[in-house]
């Protein structure tokens, strides 16, 4: 009986922590675990899962696949370079402890590794994937109607009424922004860092598979996801996130990619089998052809990024200057970046980069980084506002902005070479389930390659480890690849009793 209650219980769970993922900051959450880094309702339900579940599992001898190891790695340079940060003779800031900066920060760490082990390990099977894949398309089905919602009550009604902004204050603990729609998450970065890492990659693979996670088709050919890619991608435009945007074309870009090399590939066919390359010079006029079409492509593909800023450069009042940059400024890049309002960003960059050039190897500790960038910070920065009510009046470090920088000041070489390692293991298990026969690890697989294209530029706007979305979405790719090599070790032992057999 209390083993049925406790199955249920897991089962509704699970149900809960992927449909409340993409509440980011709920203030109930706040006041439960006493921090506002990431409060999503999605952290206490992991916690109560791993330790009432999952960890009694690995107790017990459960192992976790191999695919994890360079990521457990990466945890434990985090925790010797904390260890050595205190070592270094780190700069005061606001008399912020050192300890407390570190603990909150491997906090963050360690909660991001729980979602992923969590994921692992609920959707070890087939029948698990499929329904995880149906929460996250009520999970994303949700995030778009209360964007359309915003979106509506702000452009028809020029404002929210009372009743959105009561709502949204049970969810988030920062106001609805004016013009810009933010869905659950706390600012519509964090809206567009969502989208691209967790839901527009399942969408973009299931729709270019041609696969649904339903078996419902509308007029024999639409599929629920091609509804939910439209609405998310139109969420997308809607959040006015730049970083966001430019995540989403480097994705469809590597889609582009691939449909330009079979696509060269086919017109060859076609032509071979036409005898056009017949004759002594058969490999030049092969070789002409591919750059003709690469040309003509890059050439498409240019025409629409500038049209694409063209258009920005008309809706949005902070890409007005895009197509204004002076040589003559005294600082051309910051200057031209200042114009866009992007300047902020870059000096946190450039503040982070040079932590990491003073210690490359371990960095200063996991959630230190700040304490060096009144030191590290580009003289220009001082005339921004924004950097001087964070330095003078927030009582807070400032941050990278960006994960790679991060990861790179605060953990050095040696850290930013295991995730690296993590990543590429994870492209590696991606592109393995890609190519199997199976429709389902064909959609895992593309989803895992396409979220890594996305975390490169998504990379640059959020650094938090503590976000859920790249630890669920590899979450599913790990528990697919290890499913999918069980499969394959269970067929070479019965090849082998069958040998046996017949020796």
């Amino acid at each position: 009986m209390i083993q049925r209650l406790w199955s249920g219980f897991r089962e509704w769970g699970w149900t809960l922590f992927v449909v409340s993922m993409p509440i980011t900051s709920m203030p109930l959450v706040i006041r439960l675990v006493g921090s506002d880094t990431v409060a999503s309702p999605a952290v206490p339900l992991m916690a109560v899962l791993l330790a009432g579940w999952a960890l009694p599992l690995w107790l017990k001898g459960a192992k976790l696949p191999s695919l994890t190891l360079p990521l457990l790695g990466f945890a434990l340079s985090a925790f010797i370079s904390c260890a050595a940060a205190f070592f270094l003779l780190i700069p005061p800031n606001n008399d912020i402890s050192v300890l407390r900066s570190e603990m909150v920060a491997l906090a963050t760490l360690l909660v991001g590794m729980g979602f992923y082990f969590l994921t692992v390990m609920m959707a070890a099977g087939e029948g698990k994937i499929i329904k995880s894949l149906r929460l996250l398309n009520l999970a994303g089905f949700l995030v778009i109607v209360w964007c359309v919602a915003q979106a509506v009550a702000w452009r028809v009604f020029d404002g929210y009424p009372q009743w959105m902004r009561d709502f949204h204050d049970l969810y988030s603990r920062a106001p609805l922004f004016n013009n810009r729609v933010t869905g659950f998450a706390l600012e519509p970065s964090w809206l567009a860092n969502q989208l691209n890492l967790l839901f527009l990659p399942f969408w973009l693979a299931a729709s270019v598979k041609r696969w649904s996670a339903f078996p419902w088709k509308f007029l024999r050919w639409f599929h629920v996801e091609d509804g939910l890619l439209a609405g998310g991608l139109i969420c997308l435009l809607l959040s006015l996130s730049r970083v966001g945007l430019l995540a989403f074309m480097l994705m469809t870009a590597f889609l582009a990619l691939r449909l330009n090399l079979w696509l060269t590939r086919w017109i060859e066919g076609k032509l071979s089998a036409r005898n056009i390359f017949r004759g002594s010079n058969e490999a030049r006029r092969k070789r002409l052809l591919q750059i003709l079409i690469g040309g003509g492509l890059v050439l498409f593909y240019l025409i629409a990024i500038v049209g694409l800023g063209v258009v920005l450069s008309r809706t949005d009042p902070r890409m007005e200057d895009l197509f204004n940059f002076s040589l003559g400024a005294r600082n051309p890049i910051l200057e031209y970046a200042n114009s866009l309002n992007f300047s902020t960003r870059i000096v946190y960059w450039q503040a982070g980069w040079g932590t990491f050039n003073d210690f490359p190897w371990l960095g200063v500790g996991l959630g230190n980084a700040g304490y060096y960038f009144q030191q590290k910070l580009d003289p220009f920065a001082w005339e921004l506002v924004e950097v001087r009510n964070l330095v003078y009046r927030s009582g807070q470090l400032l941050n990278t902005k960006c994960l790679w920088v991060r990861i790179l000041a605060e953990t050095g070489v040696v850290g930013f070479a295991l995730f690296a390692a993590w990543l590429a293991v994870m492209w590696k298990a991606a592109d393995a389930l890609e190519r199997t026969p199976q429709p389902l690890d064909s959609i895992i697989g593309l989803m895992g390659k396409l979220l890594i294209v996305a975390l490169i530029m998504e990379g640059f706007s959020v650094d938090s480890f503590a976000l859920p979305y790249i630890w669920f979405s590899l979450g599913l790719v790990t528990a697919a690849a290890w499913l999918n090599l069980k499969k394959l070790n269970v067929g070479i032992a019965g090849q082998r009793e069958d040998f046996t057999a017949h020796g």
